[in-house]
């Protein structure tokens, strides 16, 4: 590496080339290559789907069974909640020294 005591780099080029990505059109060609029809997926990328899907994963599906999920936990929390609600309303005196506080109050 020579040392310069007046060397200006050049810039840095910057080749970005943007491309065009449609969800839609991957998950048909996807599907067209798990039937066996001819799709534009290349050698390397049938491939891959073929051992992602044979090992029962696919990215999109866990997805909605992520989402799946956390609805059902939802849920889950939202019946315990209101059932331990109901519980301290109706099985302790909670709700009678309520009322018997703002009665007194009153006298």
């Amino acid at each position: 590496m020579g040392f310069y005591f007046f060397h200006t780099p050049k810039p840095r080029k910057f080749n970005y080339i943007p491309r065009h990505f449609d969800p839609n059109q991957e998950a048909l060609e996807k599907k067209k290559a798990a039937m066996g029809y001819d799709s534009k997926l290349s050698e390397y990328e049938k491939r891959r789907m073929r051992i992602r899907t044979g090992f029962g994963h696919d990215p999109e599906d866990m997805e909605e069974k992520r989402m799946a999920g956390f609805k059902r936990m939802r849920f889950v929390v939202l019946f315990g909640l209101i059932a331990v609600m109901t519980y301290i309303i109706f099985e302790t005196p909670l709700i009678e020294k309520f009322f018997e506080m703002f009665l007194s109050l009153g006298k």
